[in-house]
């Protein structure tokens, strides 16, 4: 057992040790009042406690009741749950807080107020116990079922493999996302406000579906990481409201598969989702998929035109998307729908959905084993490169005896099954350079 997620005054505020980042339990002494911290017995440290703030570190939190890393809810008692224990030499505190984290099959055992069952799944699945604890376990779970306030949230700590989404179920996905977001659960970065949890649902019912392949997929992530600092402009938006899920986790850090946004005048929102599910039973998880679904967010921002975006912020990788999508690196093509969602959406009435396939623009290949440039021959690459987007002077109208400026759009070089080396990708996210005055001399024809 570990310690509730509390937070507020001082007595509540969550703790983790800042050599492994492992939250603690907190002691208090009884009568003095001393304070101390121990190491949850799940983390077998080899080091004394180092308490800071939870919120210091990257605290590594799992499950308050099994210890397992994949947390999916949250749940609040109405008063501090204690244990006052007597060891032979005096009487100290057990401080577990007011609120629990909970894995999903915990979590069924915590709704259904089912005591036996949660007691043995955490003595099957999470650490051993001496039998002397299990009476202290028992005490315990019973102050924590007992004392449950209404409702619960959705936890932003959870470790959940990335399971990236098939294109063909995204208009199932899509939807049960919607009624996550228009349910009862406390959602968290501020998506629990009624006005703003109903606009977002509404925009999801109706938002344009894409699905990113695998070799797009990799040009974003490659080009996210080493992205210069850009102005957002709602230009960018590739459709005012839209549902973009990648073919594999584009950021490693908040692991998101997928992300929405929805324009809001000048002003639009998006949010990251990763996916949850990976590692249980099958008969679990047709059960989350059925309560939950596939997607729980993982990030909340608003972007305003002119507003910077970098590397490190966390709307990135679909920027990024956008960009490359409106500097046409991008063609779009229809993707299969599950034939299970099309009858459903014909039995309810609604319209067949479409999905957007989003792939790279056919590559420009080497018409021979080596290029000239000049009188100098260039041996076949073993990667393509992109080209920077550029003015050129070129010929055009009757008898291609006029010229004129034209845009080169970025464009892929090299052969076609060789990758794309990702240092040149940060080349083609930039703006077009001005255009070239009527009678500037070019460089080159």
């Amino acid at each position: 057992m570990t310690t509730g997620n509390t937070t507020g005054d001082a007595s509540a505020r969550r703790f983790a040790c800042r050599t492994c980042a492992s939250p603690l339990n907190r002691h208090a002494e009884w009568p003095s009042g001393i304070v101390s911290f121990e190491h949850p017995i799940w983390q077998r440290a080899d080091h004394p406690p180092v308490p800071v703030p939870a919120d210091a570190v990257e605290a590594t939190y799992v499950c308050d009741f099994c210890s397992d890393a994949k947390i999916l809810f949250v749940y609040a008692t109405a008063h501090r749950v204690q244990l006052h224990v007597d060891t032979g030499q005096g009487t100290y505190v057990r401080d577990y807080g007011t609120r629990w984290s909970a894995c999903f099959e915990c979590a069924e055992y915590v709704e259904s107020r089912n005591l036996h069952g949660l007691l043995d799944r955490i003595l099957t699945h999470g650490m051993a116990f001496a039998p002397e604890a299990h009476e202290h376990l028992s005490v315990v779970l019973e102050q924590v079922l007992a004392t449950l306030d209404p409702g619960r949230e959705l936890a932003v700590s959870g470790r959940w493999e990335p399971h990236p989404l098939p294109a063909p179920t995204l208009p199932k996905v899509r939807d049960r996302l919607a009624a996550l977001i228009a349910g009862g659960d406390a959602l968290p970065f501020g998506l629990g406000q009624p006005a703003t949890r109903t606009a977002l649902a509404n925009s999801l019912t109706t938002t344009r579906l894409y699905w990113v392949d695998d070799e797009f997929t990799d040009l974003t992530r490659n080009a996210a990481q080493v992205m210069p600092r850009m102005a957002f402009a709602p230009g960018d938006l590739p459709a005012a409201h839209g549902f973009a899920a990648w073919s594999q986790p584009v950021d490693a850090r908040r692991r998101c598969v997928a992300a929405s946004w929805s324009s809001h005048g000048d002003a639009v929102q998006i949010i990251g989702y990763r996916s949850i599910g990976d590692g249980l039973p099958p008969a679990a998880v047709q059960r989350l998929r059925a309560e939950v679904g596939w997607l729980i967010p993982a990030f909340s921002v608003v972007l305003r035109p002119g507003q910077p975006v970098t590397a490190a912020h966390p709307a990135a990788a679909p920027v990024t998307t956008w960009r490359l999508i409106r500097q046409r690196l991008a063609e779009t093509a229809p993707a299969r729908v599950d034939r299970s969602v099309r009858k459903s959406y014909q039995r309810l009435g609604r319209p067949e959905p479409e999905i957007s396939l989003v792939r790279i623009r056919g590559t420009r290949n080497a018409s021979s084993a080596t290029r000239h440039h000049g009188s100098i021959a260039a041996v076949d690459r073993d990667y393509r490169w992109w080209v920077t987007p550029r003015w050129r002077h070129q010929r055009y109208g009757p008898g291609r005896t006029l010229r004129d400026w034209i845009v080169v759009r970025p464009h892929l070089r090299g052969p076609q099954d060789k990758p794309i080396k990702a240092t040149t990708t940060v080349r083609v996210l930039g703006k077009l350079p001005p255009r070239p005055a009527a009678d500037t001399p070019a460089a080159s024809r």
